[in-house]
């Protein structure tokens, strides 16, 4: 298993201006195991017990909920994808402490966007069908979106025309039995906000999308943050980073080139509305924690007193093996009456 120090939350810590960027580059070892540049511990033993975590903020604060956030699942049947999700939720069930709450990333097939209906459905079925075997029924599970759980967005290889009663988003919202694709909800004294990353155009030709919050979800978002009392702390989930350290190196190693200077981002790896989400978190005052998925690397990152975290991926490689230096594992998160939170990698003793 593994962890990351303790946030630091306090008037001791950094600045509001200043900028804290962890991201995984290589790794040391250790006589506990793994040690990242980031402070992730990635133990040698990866189902040995975590070691207990100091109490972050004052002396008083309490924890009031601890939940998960497994992302990037990818199941599958094929290279044991589902009896990876098994393991990875059998573990996180498993805990001495278990989560009480389930906030998925997105991406939870290997892909519905570019396969036939009947596909789409099996490793929809295969999703579902792993969650409740594995999963207590009074765990409640939440998703965000992710590229891969819009059904037909791929046009040309899924063979869709657009006229599928389960097209495009309409699949995902029928399965989490929700409205929309982004809501929030209130639990612990803590403000949860889910928001949907794909600005995607419906029966475009066009795969694409664009990760940005737009149009009527901006100003159902604006309304939302209007409407949470400054008091209270809050949790924003998004598929796609909103801000990542990952994103620098999520690149093809044969494509780098040494001594480059320039860095390209494409807009579908990081929210290019970034810089606006930040200004309206910075305006509320009390967004703690971000929380995203999608590049299947994990990095930490605070920056004007918001905590960015990308995840790695429960599938990795998406069952292929480790991805550069994130092995599989999901987020594990303990929240505090003090607005403070604590984030941790877990392991799950996953091979290939």
């Amino acid at each position: 298993m593994s962890h990351y120090p303790q946030n630091p939350q306090s008037p001791q810590g950094p600045s509001r201006r200043s900028i804290l960027l962890s991201g995984l580059i290589g790794g040391v070892a250790g006589a506990a195991g793994l040690i990242h540049p980031s402070g992730i511990v990635l133990a040698a033993d990866p189902l040995a017990p975590v070691p207990p975590l100091p109490l972050p903020g004052s002396a008083t604060a309490t924890r009031v909920l601890r939940f998960a956030h497994p992302t990037d699942i990818h199941v599958q049947p094929e290279l044991n994808g589902g009896r990876g999700m098994a393991q990875a939720l059998s573990h996180m069930m498993g805990l001495k402490d278990p989560p009480a709450m389930i906030i998925n990333g997105g991406d939870c097939p290997m892909d519905s966007a570019s396969v036939h209906h009947d596909r789409a459905k099996q490793l929809w079925d295969l999703f579902f069908k792993t969650f409740a075997d594995n999963v207590p029924a009074g765990v409640p599970l939440y998703s965000a979106l992710g590229n891969h759980d819009v059904f037909g967005r791929d046009r040309k290889k899924s063979k869709t025309d657009g006229s599928e009663a389960q097209y495009g988003k309409k699949w995902f919202t029928d399965n989490f039995k929700t409205e929309r694709t982004y809501h929030s909800f209130d639990k612990a004294g803590w403000h949860f906000i889910i928001l949907d990353s794909i600005d995607w155009t419906p029966k475009s030709p066009n795969a694409n999308f664009t990760a940005r919050i737009t149009g009527e979800q901006l100003e159902w978002l604006k309304g939302d943050l209007k409407a949470t009392p400054a008091t209270t702390p809050i949790v924003v989930i998004t598929h796609v980073p909103i801000m990542s350290v990952v994103n620098f190196f999520d690149h093809p190693d044969e494509t780098w080139k040494p001594g480059d200077v320039t860095f390209e981002m494409e807009s579908s790896r990081m929210h290019i509305d970034c810089r606006d989400l930040e200004a309206l978190f910075r305006a509320h005052g009390n967004v703690k924690l971000c929380l995203s998925g999608h590049i299947h690397l994990l990095d930490k990152c605070l920056y004007n007193g918001v905590t960015y975290i990308c995840d790695g991926a429960v599938s990795s490689n998406k069952w292929k093996g480790v991805r550069r230096q994130t092995p599989n594992g999901y987020g594990l998160i303990d929240l505090f009456s003090d607005g403070t939170f604590q984030h941790q990698y877990m392991t799950y003793g996953w091979t290939t």
